[in-house]
């Protein structure tokens, strides 16, 4: 696990690598409850969005931890892996100490009836956070061969 500070930003809090990452290197890992799509707070806004998808209808909900401040971007310099050892956020480029850690929720999203306003600040902004699915071709095909994308996600593609 890398050394990471919580520091205020432009989108409210955000998770700053006090270090330098390499490519590969875990920066964290994600330790909140497991909540059913069912118990997501109703309305779901950006307000309340510290729920991380991790299954068909499965959530991984805040854990008062930093993990709970990773922000959106869509030029991200890290990605979601699931293992067997759980749930962790992975360097997808080299991130320079003091570099806020981004990953795109889109890596996560699936069947899911919510999207939100982006403005994360990239050059390569697609101004709204949606399902993977509705990613564009070369992004999605960017994701899977980082090894970013879920399994459910992947399944459901095959279908």
């Amino acid at each position: 696990m890398k050394k990471l500070e919580k520091r205020k930003c432009d989108h409210g809090w955000g998770v700053f690598s006090k270090e330098a990452v390499k490519v590969g290197d875990e920066i964290l890992k994600f330790i909140g409850p497991f909540v059913d799509i069912t118990e997501l707070p109703k309305p779901y806004t950006a307000e309340n969005d510290y729920y991380l998808q991790i299954a068909e209808d499965l959530f991984m909900g805040p854990s008062g931890g930093i993990d709970d401040y990773v922000n959106h971007c869509c030029e991200p310099n890290s990605g979601i892996k699931f293992g067997l050892d759980g749930v962790r956020l992975i360097a997808i480029a080299p991130i320079a100490a003091g570099c806020q850690i981004t990953f795109d929720y889109s890596t996560t999203m699936h069947n899911f009836d919510y999207e939100m306003k982006c403005a994360c600040g990239s050059s390569k902004c697609r101004r709204r956070v949606k399902n993977f699915i509705e990613l564009p071709e070369e992004i999605r095909t960017k994701y899977i061969n980082l090894g970013i994308v879920p399994d459910y996600i992947l399944n459901a593609l095959d279908r």
